[in-house]
């Protein structure tokens, strides 16, 4: 199912082949040419590592990469691998890249000063006709270390990290949406976002805001936020999307109780349910936000700093700032 064309459609005799003084090479004219050959190299098998074999898709990708590079497709994808559902491509590929494709005079220089943890690297590369550097910070601040070769050769990993760093500082366009494996281990995605402003702060900022806004009701409609508490309450902890009606918690908040029943946690899944709901606009889940911060803090008068934090966080959510699972983790342990 990863094919771009039928297989009987494809034919080696179909791609073009360059030949210079440095011998054969693979010289697609146009796209239909680097389709087939995808179609070609994804059955390449032991030729392979396994994350490209029968992917012809993800074979193309390589296959373009090392034809802008001017390199084997072959030999890139034996340097690729799959991490976190994308793929990375090892040091030693990207150091190759950089001195060959960056347009740098000669190559890049390495000195390295230190040892132990507080090993440095200095690059130097000749560009444009001026000495461009780049220092490593020390080895001991560097994370994640996932290749062996920091314990084994640090000089030699420190190289390939500077090396990479080099490239992105002074010539970025070289290794745009290149990514080593170390890299590829630091991406998180919105889920795992964190908000590391210190708590005090945020509790700081909320009372700011809730006094600005303190008697600003126009346009609220009590009853809105108290269904939207209601639908909220149903669904349990999940935000909206990320759970099935089958799967939810089965507590449940009686909006016909007065304020006082109402708890932390009843809070958090009303803000993070308004800042999940995709249905309305982001102007219209702030204006609710707003309007839901008001009514919570009259419900808990007595938990005025936590409703700020609450609303602080699901607007941050509704944004796309951090993402509904980590927000309502966080907030859950706050109201503990």
């Amino acid at each position: 199912m990863n094919q771009i064309v039928p297989a009987d459609q494809t034919s080696t005799r179909e791609i073009g082949i360059a030949v210079g003084t440095s011998g054969a090479s693979i010289a697609p004219q146009n796209l239909g040419e680097v389709v087939r050959f995808a179609e070609v190299m994804c059955r390449a098998d032991i030729a392979l590592p396994k994350h490209l074999r029968g992917n012809a898709g993800a074979c193309m990708a390589v296959a373009l990469q090392a034809l802008e590079w001017q390199m084997s497709p072959f030999a890139v994808a034996s340097k690729s691998y799959a991490v976190n559902g994308a793929i990375a491509y090892e040091a030693q590929l990207i150091a190759a890249v950089v001195n060959t494709r960056s347009g740098i005079k000669g190559r890049l220089k390495y000195h390295f000063s230190g040892e132990g943890d507080k090993l440095v690297c200095r690059v130097v590369g000749a560009l444009d006709g001026e000495d461009c550097e780049y220092v490593s910070p020390p080895v001991g601040a560097i994370q994640p270390k996932n290749s062996p070769l920091w314990k084994t050769d640090p000089q030699q990993q420190l190289g390939y990290f500077s090396a990479r760093s080099w490239a992105r500082r002074h010539c970025p366009e070289v290794l745009l949406g290149v990514y080593d494996r170390d890299e590829v281990e630091q991406f998180r995605d919105s889920e795992n976002a964190k908000d590391v402003t210190p708590l005090s702060e945020r509790l700081k900022l909320a009372k700011i805001e809730q006094h600005e806004t303190a008697g600003v009701t126009e346009g609220f409609d009590k009853s809105f936020v108290t269904a939207e508490t209601e639908a909220v309450a149903d669904a349990g902890t999940a935000p909206q999307g990320e759970a099935e009606a089958g799967d939810i918690g089965a507590d449940h908040v009686d909006t016909a109780s007065s304020a006082s029943e109402y708890t932390k946690e009843d809070c958090v899944r009303a803000f993070i349910r308004t800042a999940t709901d995709m249905e309305l606009a982001e102007d219209d889940r702030l204006e609710i936000l707003d309007q839901a911060k008001d009514f919570w803090r009259e419900a808990m008068p007595a938990n005025a700093d936590f409703v700020g934090a609450c609303f602080n966080t699901a607007r941050k959510v509704s944004k796309g700032e951090i993402g509904a699972t980590a927000a309502t983790k966080y907030l859950e342990a706050l109201a503990a």
